[in-house]
């Protein structure tokens, strides 16, 4: 229930990482752990997967 409520009206941000159990979040898991094993200089230039992907239409 708390995913369908806006931000504004106390619901998750934008930004949230997926719920554990579907699609996203392993996909999510995944890129976290490939961007965990880049070295530090390499993190700092890469944009996050969560900020670059476009929000949920309703």
């Amino acid at each position: 229930m708390g995913d369908y409520i806006p931000q504004w009206a106390g619901g998750l941000p934008a930004d949230a990482p997926p719920r554990p159990g579907t699609a996203k979040y392993d996909e999510y898991m995944k890129e976290r752990e490939r961007r965990r094993q880049q070295p530090a200089a390499e993190r700092d230039n890469n944009a996050p997967a969560a900020q670059t992907s476009s929000p949920p239409s309703q």
